[in-house]
């Protein structure tokens, strides 16, 4: 009995001790999400030109991966999308393939995400 009342106590203290880590935790990450949106604010207050698209601000250590410039033409970023969907079916032929609009879906994956994919696409090159 009393080997079962020590090894609960031992329980319930670790189980203890990493809740108020977790907590802990929790409000670090949250002070610091708050210092870095302080100074985002701070940055948004400049002139900003509304040319610039955020895709196109993405800057990576060493150049790991490069955004591509939205300078096709859009016939042939329609034949590119076209033969495309084509190699996905399995089709040899586009002529029963009809793409009728484009529209560019916003990237929502972290930068470390895009360029660990970008580096392992290279490496099988």
């Amino acid at each position: 009995m009393e080997i079962f009342q020590t090894s609960l106590k031992v329980t319930v203290l670790g189980m203890g001790i990493v809740f108020v880590a977790l907590i802990g935790l929790v409000l670090l990450i949250n002070a610091l999400h708050k210092v870095t949106s302080r100074a985002e604010k701070k940055d948004e207050s400049g002139v900003k030109d509304e040319n610039i698209t955020s895709e196109q601000n993405i800057e990576l250590a060493g150049g790991a991966v490069q955004q591509s410039s939205m300078e096709v033409e859009p016939e042939e970023l329609v034949a590119v999308i076209t033969a495309a969907v084509a190699a996905s079916l399995r089709h040899y032929s586009t002529h029963d393939i009809v793409v009728r609009s484009i529209r560019r879906v916003p990237a929502i994956t972290p930068v470390w995400n895009r360029t660990s994919r970008q580096e392992q696409i290279s490496s099988r090159l």
